[in-house]
């Protein structure tokens, strides 16, 4: 806490620009209220498939950086409550191939994110974490 969000309504270009800064590879994608309304990452806002048209025409490459970020994000998205355990985390990451989940209050609203070097920091802190007691 608190979660690195991206706006669904800014530009690839500025969300391209808020992770790097930010060092992270990926965020959750709020909408203007602050709910959940997607994920997205690098590989999402620059996918590879689109980049070697791009990287010859600068109008489409222009084009591509100025998209919204709800044009490329993932969505829909599952989320896990604040009081998720975990192993269900780790559960939800495996089945979907998530790079990371939001975590989401009651009312929708990013609360906070678990990626998964979150969770392998989790397992080898000091004391370990008893994730399946």
């Amino acid at each position: 806490r608190p979660a690195q969000t991206l706006l669904a309504a800014a530009s690839v270009r500025s969300a391209w620009r808020t992770l790097v800064a930010r060092g992270i590879g990926q965020a959750p994608v709020v909408s203007a209220d602050g709910t959940l309304a997607g994920l997205a990452g690098r590989a999402e806002l620059l996918p590879p498939a689109l980049l070697d048209a791009a990287l010859a025409d600068a109008a489409a490459w222009d084009a591509l950086l100025d998209q919204p970020v709800a044009a490329v994000m993932w969505t829909p998205v599952p989320a896990a409550a604040p009081d998720t355990e975990l192993r269900r985390v780790a559960e939800l990451l495996l089945a979907t191939g998530l790079p990371g989940v939001p975590v989401v209050s009651a009312d929708g609203r990013v609360e906070g994110f678990v990626s998964r070097s979150d969770l392998l920091r989790a397992i080898v802190a000091d004391p370990p974490l008893d994730l399946w007691g």
